[in-house]
């Protein structure tokens, strides 16, 4: 079984870690309906794929979550593309479109954060988890065990 808090990466923005509540990320195609007056037939038309985005609702937590906090908000304002690490996503280049901060009376020390972030290259990069490497790396060595067992 695998043991998936070992194999997830820590989250973070340009650097400024944060822990994930929630993760979505949101893609498709654009279609192009074309209807007509009197006609009871739509015709659907492909437009190519919808560029994707990630929705994220991110926490951060102890008693430097009010400088954490800041510096969030300075990365997601910050010019230009910054690096995003999810904890089952590779890193890639993101731009982060809209966030909203909020904090609460009675939860202090909590810093709660949900943005919006669409990859710098308009399509979601394909990544491989540490738990992805070791299971190719122990199939590998079973089949190269087993070939070498046949030889004698």
């Amino acid at each position: 079984m695998r043991d998936w808090a070992s194999t997830l990466r820590p989250a973070s923005f340009r650097g400024v870690r944060f822990w994930v509540d929630f993760e979505g990320l949101s893609g498709g195609k654009r279609l192009a309906r074309h209807e007509y007056a009197g006609g009871r037939r739509t015709r659907m038309e492909e437009m190519g794929l919808k560029t994707p985005s990630f929705s994220v609702t991110a926490y951060l937590l102890g008693d430097a979550s009010d400088v954490s906090a800041a510096l969030l908000s300075s990365a997601c304002l910050a010019a230009g593309p910054g690096r995003l690490v999810l904890p089952m996503d590779a890193g890639q280049l993101a731009y982060v479109e809209d966030f909203h901060r909020s904090r609460e009376r009675d939860r202090r020390g909590y810093v709660a954060f949900e943005f919006t972030a669409v990859p710098a290259s308009g399509e979601v990069l394909a990544s491989l988890s540490l738990a992805d490497v070791d299971t190719t790396f122990l199939g590998a060595l079973s089949a190269a065990s087993y070939a070498f067992g046949r030889l004698f």
